[in-house]
């Protein structure tokens, strides 16, 4: 009778080696995952890059204001200003902070709108001509922010504006415009050094009367 051959022990050798070889290969696939999506897989940026965001989350503390009206005397006058907890375009921390001794301009601007794109070169030329108060703190902020409209996006129109102040960029719902009562753009809040809002303005101002504005406000 004839035997059937048995495969040697060397010849087990090598089928345990490539075995091995094919499991440890199996496991890398796995780990390894692939830069689909859903894979959980994180990109990070090359040393030096910035992360550009148009909107960032906007922490707000304290009473919100109510909307400007058409009244003769804003009701919102001698009321302390909420403070505003954000970020830059490009993630920098701003914040507005009411009651530390500051004295604040905020600007509410929309990238898409005639009347911010008419005043932002005056507000450039205000400053240029020394008139701010070295007392006031200007901070813009981005709101309202639509790709669909002129200018998109907010982060390279300010630049192209010339825009020297910060630039907080406000949540996608608006929550700083919200918080400030804003009515219309561009919109001006000014708030005193104790804290409380002195004077809120809607709509384009020539560089005369904004410098009364001001003037008025932080006398008060």
């Amino acid at each position: 009778m004839t035997q059937k051959s048995q495969p040697s022990s060397g010849k087990w050798v090598v089928l345990a080696i490539v075995a091995a070889i094919a499991t440890a290969l199996l496991v890398a696939i796995v780990v390894g995952g692939g830069d689909d999506e859903g894979s959980g897989t994180t990109h990070s940026l090359p040393r030096g890059d910035v992360l550009t965001q148009e909107n960032r989350p906007v922490v707000i503390e304290g009473t919100i204001l109510e909307s400007l009206g058409d009244e003769a005397i804003d009701p919102m006058v001698g009321q302390v200003a909420p403070t505003l907890s954000g970020a830059t375009f490009d993630g920098s921390g701003i914040s507005v902070t009411p009651g530390d001794g500051q004295a604040y301009m905020i600007v509410f601007l929309a990238h898409w709108c005639p009347h911010c794109n008419r005043e932002v070169p005056r507000l450039i030329e205000w400053q240029a001509s020394g008139a701010v108060p070295s007392e006031l703190q200007v901070i813009g902020v981005s709101t309202a922010v639509a790709s669909d409209r002129p200018n998109y996006p907010p982060s390279q129109w300010t630049v192209e504006k010339g825009w020297t102040w910060p630039m907080m960029a406000d949540s996608s719902s608006m929550e700083a415009a919200e918080a400030y009562g804003v009515s219309g753009f561009p919109f001006f809040v000014i708030v005193g050094d104790d804290g409380k809002v002195k004077a809120r303005v809607s709509g384009e101002v020539g560089i005369p009367a904004l410098t009364q504005i001001v003037s008025d406000a932080l006398v008060n």
